[in-house]
């Protein structure tokens, strides 16, 4: 008032500025510091790192609508108290003091104290806070939104403040200078004067408010958007531990928010690939390095998971007197459950091996075990041997297990299962079957991935009459080569990754 003229006018003095312009700073500077008390308070160190966090973090969400309560309250009190006193002042004084310029007046105040104060107060408390936010999100806060409770969208939602802005930068200032025109159009020289500098004082007001508003929201959206883009550019190139800060409670948090989400999960699934990858070594390295060395006899194995780990499992065990455990296995389901049900019965055997039970007596303690052990549905299909060289024999027992295939000069002979899987029935009696060796016999045992592997036209699967024939032709075939040979067949039949496991156990007595 003092710069447009209007004081003197009024009859103003330099005092009353004086005193107008200590009241003006100790109301605002009070507010300023009960809004950020609060927050100051939180900043302090906690023993408990939880409660830390839910402190901070609700301080924060409130901190924009404290200050719009805080600058709301402050403003229309000093709005009022200006009113009251300058209106006092001029009524005093020798200057004519119309209602025209009281209401001109008392709109500039409201609005400037009332409206203008409070909008640039939460503009400067959202561009605070989300420095700080960036701030603190290095110790790990703020890489979520906050609940509900605590979250002022109304506020800080983005769609929210450019209808804010217009409201208080466009809309209000033109309704009052329309009501300037209407009240300038009745009034005398002296009131269209008064009413005059109102307007410019009005127009500078919302033009600057305007900008500073425009500014706030540039500034923020761009802090928000570059945390954004760091957080797509980790995404990309594969860097997944860190995370975006949600520097404020708006589409833009849910949106880091589901950022975070995202990086979170991928984390955790190269985690797994991590333990998946280990988990597969562990299993590798229950399985035979190397197949044993036995007079007129050539062994060899092989498998193939279409997970990392899987339930099918193959073995040879030599004895202390020169005979050999044979065993391959297949255990219901996939994935880690199989694997550790698998890992389970290798140690079983291995401990069996060390007593030389006769197989049908392991047989039965690995059924009522598994009974005992396995859930409902789950077994365990294995075909068992004990190849005995001085006497050119193999003594089987088949639990379930699809039939071994035994090629000889006759043709082959399908050793067909006897008994039930292993885990399915307790106190199963498992029986024996002798089988004479003769030079040039061929043993091809296996699990169901072979059999069950579908083609690339349609649904046929390449079955048991395809791997007899294959097998008649590879009689010849080093029996190191034959696993091998066999995966290069089924996968010019169609195979793929998501068939099933696939494990197979070579014999063959060479004289």
């Amino acid at each position: 008032m003092r710069i447009n003229g209007n004081a003197a006018e009024l009859g103003i003095s330099y005092i009353v500025t004086l005193i107008d312009m200590t009241v003006f700073l100790c109301v605002f500077g009070g507010t300023a510091w009960w809004t950020f008390q609060p927050l100051r308070k939180s900043l302090g160190k906690s023993a408990d790192p939880e409660k830390y966090r839910r402190i901070i973090e609700s301080v924060m969400a409130e901190f924009p609508w404290r200050a719009l309560r805080a600058y709301t309250f402050a403003g229309w009190g000093f709005a009022i108290y200006l009113i009251l006193m300058i209106s006092s002042i001029a009524m005093m004084g020798e200057h004519p003091f119309t209602w025209r310029m009281f209401v001109s007046l008392a709109l500039n105040f409201c609005f400037g104290a009332g409206v203008l104060a409070p909008s640039l107060a939460v503009a400067s408390s959202i561009i605070y806070s989300s420095r700080l936010r960036l701030k603190l999100s290095h110790h790990g806060l703020f890489v979520s939104l906050l609940s509900e409770e605590h979250s002022n969208k109304h506020i800080t939602s983005s769609s929210h403040r450019p209808w804010l802005v217009f409201m208080v930068s466009g809309l209000l200032p033109t309704l009052i200078l329309g009501l300037y025109v209407y009240l300038a159009l009745g009034g005398n020289d002296a009131e269209e004067h008064f009413l005059l500098s109102q307007a410019l004082v009005l127009l500078s007001m919302s033009i600057s408010a305007s900008a500073i508003l425009v500014w706030t929201i540039s500034h923020t959206l761009k802090q928000v958007t570059d945390s954004l883009e760091a957080g797509l550019r980790h995404l990309a190139g594969g860097q997944f531990m860190g995370r975006v800060p949600v520097l404020i409670d708006d589409d833009f948090g849910e949106l880091a928010r589901g950022l975070n989400t995202a990086l979170a999960g991928l984390q955790e699934r190269e985690d797994l690939k991590d333990s998946l990858a280990i988990a597969a070594e562990i299993q590798q390295g229950l399985l035979p390095k190397h197949a044993p060395v036995i007079p007129f006899y050539k062994l060899q194995g092989f498998q193939q998971t279409c997970y990392s780990v899987g339930g099918d499992y193959f073995d040879y065990i030599e004895l202390e007197d020169g005979r050999v455990w044979l065993m391959i296995a297949d255990v219901s389901g996939k994935g880690y459950p199989a694997a550790l049900t698998m890992a389970n019965l290798q140690a079983m055997l291995r401990g069996l091996a060390t007593v030389d039970w006769p197989i049908e007596v392991a047989a039965n303690y690995l059924n009522d075990s598994f009974c005992n052990s396995l859930a409902a549905g789950r077994f365990v299909t294995m075909f068992m041997g004990k190849l005995q060289p001085e006497s050119h024999s193999l003594v089987w027992m088949n639990a379930g297990h699809v039939p071994p295939l035994l090629a000889t000069k006759d043709g082959i002979k399908a050793l067909e299962a006897s008994a039930p899987p292993l885990g399915l029935v307790k106190s199963v009696k498992y029986e024996v079957v002798r089988t004479e060796l003769h030079p040039g016999d061929t043993l091809l045992a296996y699990t169901d991935g072979v059999t069950e592997t579908s083609g690339r036209v349609g649904k046929e699967m390449y079955g048991e009459k395809r791997l007899r024939a294959w097998l008649l032709d590879h009689l010849e075939t080093p029996v190191e080569e034959l696993p091998l040979q066999l995966l290069d067949e089924l996968n010019d039949f169609g195979r793929n990754d998501d068939d099933d496991d696939l494990t197979l156990l070579c014999m063959r007595r060479e004289s």
